[in-house]
């Protein structure tokens, strides 16, 4: 018994694949420590990834957010609506005096709430609930090779197909409790004339830019969200219908269904993002996000 070797490691490729990956994982963990926004992540996530990577997920849009609101005076409260782990969370909370984060995933939420403590983010509240045009529960389904991609399935406009995955890859289940959206952000009233409300909830968009409709009307808040066009075509016509704001996207310029091809257009150019005006009979497939901004706010572009 004293003489049996437990191998941590074994010899030959086994130690190969330790050093590089160990190495590899070290390197990034050193870059990590270096920036001034820190996060708790899991290697098992997308945006986890690029958080460990590049410090922050999808840092031109968050650039690009910023800058809109510093322009238009949107700067007293940022609600985020599918906050995932806090990376708009905290990367924002600098920009806003006061930011309301939801994120009805119970181990996310987890994931949130220990960023912005890590983070020191004393503007930052965080919410475990989800937001609909109604109260009610949801089932909440997870991905099972992607922690971060979720769906509320009795509401979800976007078919498990969108993300390239099937039904089969959405198994894991929690129950959420939703709010109605128009009700939750009223408790914001006397700052809802300067929010940037920013919405990425994996096909519930639609419902509540819908459910916040009367409250645009009346407090004139920039709203942002996720839109995939051609699986949400509805969103166009609600977009056209909101009087007084005019629609804007932010365009991503390496978007495509081949990695292959994405990574060399990467190599050549970079990723980067643009601000535009949308025309509605010209929409790219997919937008991170789309913006309606009041009528004469966005004369700084």
């Amino acid at each position: 018994m004293s003489n049996k070797k437990h191998y941590e490691i074994r010899p030959g490729m086994d130690t190969f694949r330790y050093l590089l990956t160990f190495g590899g994982l070290e390197l990034l963990s050193r870059r990590a420590k270096s920036r001034s926004e820190q996060f708790f992540v899991s290697i098992a996530g997308s945006i986890d990834r690029h958080v460990l990577s590049e410090g922050l997920f999808e840092k031109g849009v968050l650039d690009i957010v910023h800058e809109v609101c510093r322009a238009t005076g949107h700067t007293d409260l940022l609600i985020d609506v599918g906050a995932n782990i806090g990376n708009h969370t905290v990367a924002l909370a600098k920009t806003f005096k006061r930011v309301e984060s939801v994120e009805p995933h119970p181990v996310l939420y987890r994931i949130l709430e220990a960023n912005v403590l890590h983070n020191r983010l004393s503007n930052v509240n965080c919410h475990n609930i989800g937001l609909a045009n109604n109260d009610a529960s949801g089932t909440l389904v997870e991905s099972s090779i992607e922690h971060g991609l979720s769906r509320v399935k009795e509401r979800s406009m976007l078919l498990p197909e969108v993300f390239g995955l099937s039904s089969d890859s959405f198994g894991r289940e929690f129950s959420v409790e939703l709010k109605e959206a128009s009700e939750f952000a009223l408790q914001f009233a006397k700052d809802l004339d300067r929010t940037f409300v920013k919405i990425d909830v994996e096909g519930m968009e639609f419902e509540i830019v819908s459910a916040l409709i009367p409250l645009l009307e009346q407090f004139r808040p920039i709203i942002g969200f996720e839109w995939f066009t051609k699986s949400q075509p509805q969103i166009a016509d609600l977009v056209q219908s909101v009087r007084g704001y005019e629609l804007w996207g932010i365009r991503l310029h390496d978007f495509g269904k081949s990695r292959l091809k994405r990574a060399m257009k990467m190599i050549v150019q970079g990723r980067f993002y643009t601000f535009e005006r949308l025309d509605i009979n010209a929409l790219d497939e997919i937008y991170p996000i789309a913006m309606l901004i009041p009528e004469g706010r966005a004369n700084f572009v």
